[in-house]
């Protein structure tokens, strides 16, 4: 007789009689997070982002102001991890003044029975050609110059003896005005980041509310009249007003601020006219019209939450656009203030010393090169996961 009581052996799975529903913004991010190359760029996007704040935490000093303004010996400092260096002078009292430390602090070491703080490495115009060629134009030198100021330091060789300072934090050394590269490299980059973040989202909203405007009255005359002017004004590539812009207000941040807010809203507006103009027909916009919502609810409870998805798309594409724009400001020969901290003025700096600190040349055209990339990536992920192409 078969036992009625006994443990089943294949348990049934409950299957679900209602539908889970999520919502379109979690479909989104999962079919992004999805694909392994999206994850890949989004990564990469926050090892950027996150390398840009660690660093932060190991500025020393001033990104505008001299480590030591009473003197120039502290102008042009190599890195702290790499001392000594190997430059060119003219024959004067420059090289004369190196030549002096350099022999008093021997003389000095040798009565006092101690150890050299300076000393120069190699001296073209004596090592190379002997005494033939003392007097000659142009001569190499290679020393180390914190041991030069360490050396003037100690033989009190100042003025009212006042002590040069070398503080710490000098990675990658000083520019031409002995402000630390380190700390005006992070700055400027993370001022430049802050203000094309700003200027975005004011590009937005004079964008939206300029394309709104102009497909809810269509027929008025002032509403076309500015409609063919802002196409007409479009013509001229937004580089060159960013350029005109700074030559009459200058590269400080916030007239950057200004430039980029007054300039690049017009690729969002002719977005968000032809998004809006096709919308208007949508049946549950012509249903919250027939209810008797105005046109300014409408266009902030419906249409920009349609096309927000779009926005954030194009936002991030800008980014890079932007960070080329001000980038290109190091081309402008007019810009002379050392104080604009932004990306253009310190490649533009960058470059000019090129040939004898590379790394400051390295380390913010390899930051431009890299965050612009990758924004570009990142926003061709974004768009491809937003309208998947179907195979």
């Amino acid at each position: 007789m078969n036992n009625l009581f006994k443990f089943v052996v294949n348990k049934k799975t409950n299957t679900k009689l209602y539908t889970t529903h999520t919502t379109q913004t979690k479909q989104y991010w999962k079919r992004f997070f999805k694909s392994k190359i999206n994850l890949f760029w989004f990564t990469t996007f926050l090892l950027i982002i996150s390398a840009l704040v660690i660093a932060l935490f190991f500025i020393k000093n001033s990104p505008s102001a001299s480590i030591d303004d009473r003197t120039n010996l502290v102008n042009n400092l190599p890195s702290y991890f790499n001392q000594t260096i190997t430059r060119n002078f003219n024959r004067g009292d420059e090289l004369e003044f190196i030549r002096n430390i350099a022999d008093l602090e021997y003389k000095e070491a040798i009565n006092n029975h101690r150890n050299l703080i300076f000393w120069i490495d190699f001296d073209s115009s004596k090592e190379i050609g002997g005494n033939q060629t003392v007097h000659t134009d142009i001569v190499t030198l290679t020393y180390n110059p914190y041991n030069l100021i360490k050396a003037i330091n100690f033989l009190k060789l100042n003025e009212n003896n006042f002590q040069i300072k070398i503080p710490n934090g000098l990675y990658l050394g000083t520019n031409n005005q002995g402000i630390d590269i380190y700390s005006r490299s992070i700055i400027s980059i993370w001022i430049t980041i802050l203000v094309i973040f700003i200027s975005i989202f004011i590009n937005i909203f004079i964008s939206f509310n300029l394309a709104s405007l102009i497909n809810f009255y269509p027929n008025n005359i002032f509403i076309k009249l500015l409609d063919k002017l802002i196409n007409t004004l479009s013509i001229i590539p937004e580089i060159i007003w960013v350029f005109l812009l700074s030559i009459f207000i200058g590269t400080n941040w916030y007239s950057l601020l200004v430039s980029l807010s007054l300039v690049c809203w017009v690729s969002y507006y002719k977005f968000a006219k032809d998004e809006i103009k096709n919308m208007m027909s949508k049946e549950f916009i012509i249903a919250s019209k027939s209810i008797g919502s105005s046109y300014w609810i409408i266009a902030y409870r419906h249409i920009f939450k349609y096309i927000f998805a779009n926005y954030l798309i194009m936002m991030v594409e800008r980014f890079s656009i932007n960070i080329l724009i001000a980038s290109s400001l190091s081309f402008l020969d007019f810009i002379n203030e050392s104080n604009n901290l932004n990306i253009g003025t310190i490649l533009k700096e960058a470059i000019g010393i090129a040939s004898q600190d590379p790394s400051y040349l390295i380390l913010v055209s390899t930051f431009i090169i890299l965050f612009s990339l990758n924004l570009k990536l990142l926003s061709s992920a974004f768009a491809n996961t937003f309208n998947p192409k179907i195979k």
